[in-house]
């Protein structure tokens, strides 16, 4: 934070004539472009900056303003402000999370929680057209972007479908595929939801903070049921596509 304080007063002070607050967004977009700042970086404080670049804290404040309306920083009460992570996700593409977040430049990394089997809960072997007290693979995992979380993905599945769970480190959907099991038909449910106090601790979020909620299942070609996951969304992050 102290090496981009000095960089910003270089920088500043070689601004174009406008407007304090101006020159001051105009400075900090440019270290962004730059990756002097990375993705999911903090900025230091307003007070910081505006002691450091002999500023009010007015001219900060509209600094920021400025930069959030362009959606290139992420302002969390309690937490502070950082460069923000955009991911634009497709809902009518057959390739899963990693390959569309890969495809735009980004890196894919999974927290693992939990890869295990259990005996399904009720509604988990209703949703995968199971009998009750069948047996199914419980994935549960935080997916990283650029080292930052994301989101929080619980996923149930048939074991014949993933008898090794924990062969499984990134994709599900290539590992799917080098195994000939193709998803054809997945049907999705979305709903805003306000995040609890242990989700916003593994998201990083605050808690309170509106997340999007994904209830997805995915079906063969045969028409088995391949999945059934809940997923829940930074809405700071994501921005999502759906093609009719």
């Amino acid at each position: 934070m102290g090496d981009f304080i000095i960089w910003l007063r270089q920088h500043f002070l070689q601004a174009a004539a406008a407007p304090r607050y101006i020159q001051l967004a105009t400075t900090i977009e440019t270290a962004i472009k730059q990756h002097v700042l990375a993705v999911g970086d903090f900025l230091p404080p307003e007070r910081l900056i505006a002691e450091s670049l002999d500023v009010s804290r007015v001219t900060v404040s509209n600094a920021m303003k400025l930069l959030d309306e362009k959606a290139l920083i992420s302002r969390q009460q309690g937490i502070g402000t950082r460069v923000a992570m955009h991911i634009g996700y497709s809902l009518n593409q057959d390739h899963g999370f990693t390959a569309q977040v890969l495809r735009n430049g980004g890196s894919v990394s999974n927290q693992w929680l939990l890869r295990t089997r259990m005996v399904a809960p009720a509604d988990v072997a209703k949703a995968l057209e199971l009998a009750s007290h069948s047996e199914v693979v419980k994935l549960r995992r935080l997916r990283l972007v650029d080292g930052n979380p994301v989101s929080l993905e619980t996923t149930y599945i048939p074991p014949h479908f993933l008898p090794d769970p924990e062969v499984l480190e990134h994709s599900l959907y290539a590992l799917w595929q080098s195994r000939g099991i193709v998803p054809e038909g997945r049907h999705f449910r979305l709903k805003a939801v306000a995040s609890t106090d242990d989700i916003a601790e593994l998201l990083n979020v605050q808690s309170g903070m509106p997340l999007l909620r994904i209830v997805q299942t995915s079906r063969n070609a045969q028409g088995e049921v391949l999945e059934f996951s809940e997923t829940l969304c930074r809405s700071d992050v994501y921005e999502f596509e759906v093609n009719s």
